[in-house]
Parts: structure tokens; C-alpha cells; sequence
């Protein structure tokens, strides 16, 4: 469908779409246009009332309403027609498709099909995101599911995963499993350990008494899928290792099940698995927390970091499980009154040391117990290592306020890294969380440092965390942005505007005043 400008002077504005168009150049021109409407420019102000079906005032000029007008100036209805133009002139059918399956459209997976019929021959490819199948993309939308399966997808095509390649199986829930088998899904043994379908567990290893060792997605060992104990204590009277390390996170079967099935975890370190001070404490058992602590007092000090741990950002492969099950930068102390094992806690706080009792009290945000410490010994903080330090940044990493100004109020450096190589400013940014932008802006970090991984400035990250945020975003990058403005802070302006009308709105009226 195209659209036929009624604005006044509007064929003035309207112009074919270049013969090699670029949806990128056409974002800068949207951009560029914007910014020139903020700014009152008399063609651009000429161009919008021509276009725009309801021209807004410069101050409510979004991203969206320029790349209307620059659709409009295509004579299109829009920047989604305009979009979808551009790309069926420019991205090949493979790009196309899996577009259309990403966004779950079911009315353009079966055109693209039809009208591209070499796609049919790659359904299966693995052509997504870590090297999946669509069918796998499309699991839990049934209508786009049957769909391919009608055009010959494998509803049993396994991802090309580098470290371990997935089932289909392996990555859904009982309940999700029950409509894939009725359409053909397989049962192997990992889908059979993880979905906790004891009787094909036993069938599957009967038939074949290798598949015990065999490496599912990840490289994980049927044990590491287990959901039973019933499940566990079978593979193991049929010979599976009990520490086998899967590939992608160099983790023992009870490292992986500790978060959703504590129950097998404790089932395996009561069978002699290897365990760890984090995992007692995870599991509540105080002589196994004792047992590690009279090996190594040390591991009072044990958290889930770079210290003792591979971690996502700086390790060869995925880093190590305990990200995900326990929890990134949590300590046994943090592990044990989470899950409430009161008895572990008392343990651990009665073996703690002045550091380790300081640093529990800065994450429980406990005023009187640190201050009590660092009075019993004002230059604890003076001797402490960077690896101690640095945990302010950790704290920032995990959104956490009242953690991160009882560290800096005590000393700890604001130019601390954490994941990333990202001081608490980045991550204050990126969160959108003003208070912590304020507090962190008390202690004169450095405003215009890039972190060590993408060189990228706290406005930077304010941007991006803005358009992607992580589930525990505060979301309030607008005020975000107006504090970093105050402090000195620069912005690119050719960024501008980003997408997100509460940024957008400071950052124009900052481009306007300067």
C-alpha cells in the first residue's frame, strides 16, 4: 500500500526510494531531520507539516513521528512499510525468513516459503541465535510451529551449538513438552532426564548403555539434566560420572541443579559429589559448610566473581553455572540467609574474619555491624586487596543502592570495575536508576571514562540500557540523563534522538539550549 500525501506543498517532499536503498542511512535521515525540527530549521518545520498527518510541536517530536515523515516522503503509510520495502529489496530471502520467524509473523513465514522456494531446502539450517533451527525459535508459538512442520521442518533437528548442540526438548518445560510430542517431538535421554521421565530414562539406557556418558546441549551428561532422584540414582547405578564437567560452563552435574532442583544436588553430594562452600551453604548443610572451612578457611571468602570463579565476560566459554544458579557476586553468607539455613549463617559469621564480617555487613546494607567493625580496626579497608574493593562495582553490576553508597561512603574506590571492565557510574547509567547516579556523582568519577570492554561512556550505557534493559532495570534513564547532563557529560549528537522519549526529551532540550 502507498500513501498519497494530502499536506499542502507535500509533492514537493516526495521523491522515489533511491534504486539501492539503506535502512541505515534512512534511521541517520530520520535522526538528522529530527534534530533539525527541535531546532526550529524553516525546511524542516516545511517538511513535517507536509508529511506528518498531525505535526507535533518540536518539544513532542519523537524518533517515531521523523521516520514517519521520511516514509511519508516515499510515499508510504509508514515506517514499517517503509522498513519492510526496504528490506525485501535489500536482504536476501534467508534474512528474510528469519526475521519473519523471530517476530512470530504467521502470515509472511508461509509467503516467504512460497515465494522463495530454495528456503524450504534450509528450514532446518541452523541459521539463529546460537546456532538454532526455527523449529526452535517457534516452540512455543504452536500456530508458526505447525506451520513449518508443514513445510518440512524437523521438529527433531538439534542446534549446531559449538559446545553442545540442543533438542528441542532440553530447553522447555514438562508442560510445554506435552503439545511438541503429540506433533512428533523425540524423546532422548537428556529430554528424558530433564523432562523427569524415569521410564525412558530406563528404556533409552537399556537399549544403549553409552548414552549414560553422552553429551547433551552444552556438552551436559544426562545427570546434569536429571529432575528426579529416582532419575539421578539410576544413572549413576549405570555408571555416570558423578563430576562430569559439561563444556560450556566447566560445571559438575550438582553445580547445575542447586537452582532449580536442590533436592537432586543434595541427593548427589550425599553420593559423594564435589562440593564447594557455596553449594553447603546453598544446600543448608552445616557440616559439609564446617568440613569445607576446616579444609580451607579461606573459602570463608568465597563468592560467586572473577576471584574464584570464571565469569561470563572474561572466560573462554559461557563461565562458570553459578551466574545462573546462585546468583552473580553472592558470597555462602548471601547463599545461606537467602534460602534461609540459619544454622550455615551462624557458622559462617562465627568462623568470618574482620574483612569478611565488614563485606557481609556492606551487602546487607547493615550500617551498625560495619561500623562496629571498621571502629575495632579503622585501616581494615587501607590493607584490603583490589579484588575486595572492586566489589562496589558488583554491586552496581546488580542494581543494588543502599550496597553500593555503604561502600563508597566507606572508602571504596568509584573507579572500581565490574563486569564489562564498567566503573558504578556505567551501571547506575545503564540501569536508569537516578539515585545511584546521584550518589555514585558525589564521589567525582570520572565522566567521560569508557568501560574496558566496549570503550562506551556512562551516557553511553544510559542510552543502551535505556533500549535494552536487564529484567531489574529502575527505568528511569530520563532523569538519568539530566543528572549526567549537570555533571558535565557529553553527548554524541549525531545519536540523538535514541528512541526513548524520556532520554529524548533532556537530551533535546539539552541540544537546544547549547
Amino acid at each position: 500500500m502507498t500513501l498519497d500525501p494530502s499536506g499542502r506543498d507535500s509533492k514537493r517532499f516526495v521523491r522515489p526510494l533511491p534504486s539501492n536503498p539503506n535502512l541505515d542511512k534512512q534511521r541517520k535521515l530520520a535522526k538528522k531531520l529530527a534534530r533539525a525540527y527541535w531546532r526550529g530549521k524553516p525546511e524542516a518545520i516545511e517538511r513535517v507539516r507536509a508529511l506528518h498527518p498531525n505535526p507535533p510541536a518540536p518539544e513532542d517530536f519523537a524518533l517515531s513521528d521523523a521516520q514517519l515523515v521520511i516514509a511519508r516522503g516515499y510515499g508510504l503509510a509508514s515506517w514499517l512499510q517503509l522498513r519492510q520495502k526496504v528490506e525485501s529489496l535489500t536482504k536476501t530471502p534467508t534474512e528474510l525468513f528469519k526475521a519473519a520467524v523471530e517476530a512470530g509473523d504467521v502470515a509472511r513465514v508461509p509467503e516467504l516459503l512460497k515465494t522463495h522456494p530454495d528456503l524450504v531446502a534450509k528450514i532446518n539450517a541452523n541459521i539463529f541465535s546460537f546456532d538454532r533451527p526455527a523449529v526452535h525459535v517457534a516452540c512455543r508459538n504452536l500456530e508458526l510451529l505447525d506451520l513449518l512442520i508443514a513445510h518440512g521442518a524437523d521438529l527433531n533437528a538439534r542446534s549446531g551449538w559449538a559446545r553442545g548442540g540442543f533438542g528441542l526438548l532440553e530447553q522447555v518445560s514438562p508442560d510445554e513438552a506435552v503439545s511438541l510430542i503429540a506433533r512428533g517431538a523425540r524423546i532422548d535421554i537428556w529430554a528424558a532426564a530433564h523432562l523427569g521421565m524415569m521410564a525412558e530414562v530406563a528404556d533409552l539406557i537399556a537399549g544403549d548403555p553409552s548414552l549414560v556418558h553422552g553429551k547433551g546441549g552444552d556438552g551436559k551428561r544426562p545427570l546434569h539434566f536429571a529432575r528426579t532422584i529416582e532419575i539421578a540414582r539410576f544413572l549413576l547405578d549405570h555408571g555416570a560420572e558423578i563430576d562430569a564437567l559439561d563444556d560450556d560452563h566447566d560445571s559438575t552435574p550438582a553445580q547445575h541443579l542447586i537452582g532449580d532442583h536442590p533436592e537432586v544436588a543434595r541427593f548427589l553430594v550425599a553420593q559423594g559429589a564435589r562440593s564447594d562452600l557455596l553449594l553447603a551453604a546453598a544446600l543448608g548443610d552445616v557440616a559439609l559448610a564446617r568440613k569445607h572451612l576446616d579444609a580451607n578457611p579461606g573459602a570463608i571468602a568465597m563468592r560467586v566473581d572473577q576471584n574464584w570463579f570464571p565469569m561470563v565476560d572474561t572466560a573462554a566459554n559461557g563461565g562458570h553455572i553459578y551466574q545462573w544458579t546462585l546468583g552473580f557476586h553472592v558470597s555462602a553468607f548471601d547463599i545461606a540467609r537467602h534460602r534461609r539455613h540459619g544454622e550455615v549463617l551462624d557458622l559462617l559469621l562465627g568462623r568470618a574474619g574482620p574483612l569478611e564480617r565488614l563485606l557481609d555487613a556492606l551487602w546487607c546494607s547493615d550500617d551498625a555491624r560495619a561500623d562496629a567493625v571498621l571502629a575495632a580496626d579503622p585501616q581494615l579497608l587501607a590493607r584490603a586487596p583490589e579484588t575486595v574493593l572492586r566489589q562496589v562495582a558488583d554491586a552496581a553490576r546488580n542494581n543494588n543502592l543502599a550496597v553500593v553508597s555503604g561502600m563508597l561512603r566507606r572508602g571504596f574506590p568509584v573507579t572500581a570495575l565490574s563486569q564489562h571492565g564498567a566503573m558504578p557510574l556505567h551501571w547506575a547509567a545503564y540501569h536508569g536508576n537516578p539515585d545511584m547516579v546521584e550518589e555514585v556523582l558525589r564521589y567525582d568519577p570520572p565522566i567521560h571514562a569508557g568501560d574496558h570492554q566496549h570503550d562506551g561512556t556512562a551516557m553511553g550505557w544510559l542510552i543502551h540500557g535505556a533500549l535494552h534493559p536487564w529484567g531489574f532495570s529502575t527505568k528511569r534513564h530520563g532523569e538519568c540523563a539530566r543528572l549526567l547532563l549537570d555533571a558535565g557529560a557529553r553527548v554524541n549528537e549525531s545519536s540523538l534522538p535514541t528512541g526513548h522519549d524520556g532520554v529524548d526529551k533532556v537530551l533535546r532540550e539539552h541540544l537546544i539550549k547549547g
